[in-house]
């Protein structure tokens, strides 16, 4: 099951579809609804149109793909239908959601890609689905890196309006990504964790996927809350707590949120 029909639901739920698994797609009645008439078009390698099983309300599982919004991660975690072997692995931004989840399900249900059931479950199903998988006893550190390289960006481009690869190309704004990334590195270093993002990879990043729209400026077009507290504002608060003074990053954090409040 995927908790969450949004871009990485329907990513997941679509090609694991395809690939004859047996899945059921959570989501709003909204996008259920375009989901059953229409089915899932999913577009890049493959054009593929699927019909997977979709539900405005969870049904039991043994593998459940978490694909909300961080500030969305305890709600949905408190509707799940567990079975006494399910496991619930997070697929968000942000840092925290597995612990979120464990607080409400029971930390034995938690994949962090550690455990055996959920190396052996979790590989052939996105190996088989064609999206490359790599199970890690890092988990912190994995979760800490995709946090990193999401601070010097998605903020940048929710703010100025621009594709990811304007933060490469222009010199002001990669300036700005290395100051948010250089913030983070020394709370990320305060709070123990040895990160392998660097400020060039970040903008390397930006230059790969120069074309992009990045999720939190998909958010603002659509109208939609943003993930900035769970992101940048993240960075902001335990840089609060180890002592780390972040002020590019708080800026951001007030900059987005002035926007959302003015927009919604």
């Amino acid at each position: 099951m995927v908790m969450g029909a949004g871009a990485i639901g329907s990513l997941i739920g679509g090609l694991a579809t395809n690939s004859g698994h047996n899945v059921a797609l959570i989501g709003r009645e909204w996008q259920i609804k375009e989901i059953r008439e229409s089915g899932l078009h999913i577009s890049g390698l493959d054009d593929l149109c699927v019909y997977p099983e979709a539900y405005t309300d969870p049904i039991e599982a043994d593998l459940i793909f978490m694909t909300v919004k961080s500030y969305d991660t305890e709600t949905a975690a408190r509707i799940l239908l567990l079975r006494e072997e399910s496991v619930v692995l997070s697929l968000q931004n942000s840092i925290g959601n597995g612990e979120k989840i464990g607080r409400i399900m029971g930390i034995k249900h938690v994949l962090g890609g550690v455990t055996s059931q959920g190396a052996l479950l979790l590989g052939p199903i996105l190996d088989g689905s064609k999206i490359e998988t790599e199970v890690t006893t890092e988990i912190k550190r994995e979760l800490w890196n995709k946090l990193i390289i999401n601070v010097g960006i998605n903020a940048i481009t929710a703010i100025t309006g621009l594709e990811n690869g304007y933060i490469y190309k222009m010199k002001n704004l990669r300036e700005l990504s290395r100051r948010c990334v250089r913030e983070a590195l020394k709370v990320a270093e305060k709070a123990g964790i040895d990160t392998d993002v660097r400020e060039e990879d970040v903008l390397n990043v930006a230059k790969l996927t120069a074309e992009n729209r990045s999720s939190m400026l998909q958010d603002l077009d659509r109208g939609r809350k943003t993930e900035i507290n769970e992101i940048n504002g993240v960075v902001v608060a335990l840089g609060e707590k180890y002592g780390v003074k972040c002020e590019v990053n708080e800026a951001l954090l007030f900059l987005l949120k002035a926007i959302e409040e003015a927009k919604f």
